[in-house]
Parts: structure tokens; C-alpha cells; sequence
């Protein structure tokens, strides 16, 4: 009556309709993880238009590539839209690379020419910090740290995710922050 093995049986009929490319079973996939997705795309890049866009680009891999999912849950189709994340953020970050960069003088002026207020170049910078601490750890550290922190997920839901017991991702998120602390701290000496 309503119990776990009713909603992943729902959940692997949405699976299969969307393989045999029912809009309405992936137009459902979609609103119930969009997001999730974004939230995870938006704490691996700068901005916001770059999490739409590389959010977007997910979803359009994950229709491509329905046919491939073997989720038999929710967690399960979560982690595999991560790993699409993971693949498409990494190309973007290939693209930027190779991509020749104008020189400064060609950006012009600033458009109102007043300065950034101080509190956001303060956040921003902070972002940054963060954002770049958080590289420095492993993967499956990195990816607690985004489940619980940016997705909010507990030990249970972000075990399904990663692929670990609740266990595990406890010891990794100890360790994970841990390490961030360390990190932080010696971002702050060297100041």
C-alpha cells in the first residue's frame, strides 16, 4: 500500500516509457529532477547562465541517451544524470581551453562604470575559494559534500547516490570537511 516497492515498480515503468520515448514519462523524469541537477550543475561552475546552460545540455544528453539507463530508482537515475554532469561540464571546461581569448582591451568598458558593490566581490571571491577547495578532494568526497550540502540530501539518499552505505558516506563527509577546513585555513594564512 504505498510502500518502497510500489514507487521504484513506478519508477522503473517511467524509466521504461521514457525509453520507448513517452514525452510525458521523460517530461516527469524531468520535473523531478531538474532540480537536483541544476543545484549539482551550479556548484561546479561560476554562474548562473553557465549552470542553465550546461543543466540544459544535460537533460538533452539524457534524452539522447534514454536507452542506456538501467535505473531501477530514483537515486539510481540521479547519480547517472551526475555522471552526465560530471562528462558535459568536464567538455565545456575543454571548450573554454582551446577556445582562443580575446585581448583585454577588446571587452571595453565597464557598462555602468560604477564598481561591483563590495559585499559581492567579497561573496564571489569566497565562492571561488570554496569552489576551488572543493576540487582538491577526491571525487567521492566532493560529491558528499555537493548530496548533502548543495542537494541537501541525508547519509541514506546520498549512500544511493554515490553508491555507498550510509556508513561510508559519513566517514567521507567527515574527512571531506575536514580537509576543506585545512584548506580554507591556509587559504587564510597565506592572505
Amino acid at each position: 500500500m504505498g510502500g518502497p516497492e510500489d514507487a521504484s515498480a513506478e519508477f522503473v515503468a517511467l524509466i521504461e516509457r521514457a525509453r520507448a520515448y513517452d514525452r510525458d514519462a521523460f517530461g516527469e523524469l524531468y520535473r523531478r529532477s531538474l532540480g537536483s541537477v541544476f543545484r549539482y550543475c551550479r556548484s561546479r561552475v561560476d554562474s548562473t547562465a553557465e549552470a542553465e546552460e550546461l543543466t540544459q545540455d544535460v537533460f538533452m544528453a539524457a534524452l539522447a541517451g534514454i536507452q542506456s539507463v538501467r535505473a531501477d530508482r530514483e537515486a539510481a537515475w540521479l547519480a547517472w544524470l551526475f555522471q552526465v554532469a560530471r562528462h558535459k561540464h568536464a567538455d565545456a571546461l575543454r571548450r573554454r581551453y582551446r577556445r582562443p581569448q580575446a585581448p583585454l582591451e577588446a571587452a571595453g568598458d565597464a557598462p555602468d562604470g560604477a564598481p561591483q558593490p563590495l559585499a559581492e566581490v567579497v561573496a564571489q571571491d569566497e565562492r571561488a575559494e570554496v569552489r576551488r577547495a572543493l576540487e582538491q578532494l577526491t571525487d567521492e568526497q566532493r560529491e558528499v559534500i555537493v548530496c548533502k550540502y548543495v542537494l541537501g540530501y541525508d547519509n541514506e539518499r546520498t549512500a544511493a547516490v554515490v553508491g555507498k552505505n550510509s556508513n561510508a558516506v559519513n566517514q567521507l563527509h567527515h574527512r571531506a570537511v575536514a580537509r576543506l577546513r585545512r584548506l580554507l585555513a591556509a587559504r587564510e594564512v597565506v592572505r
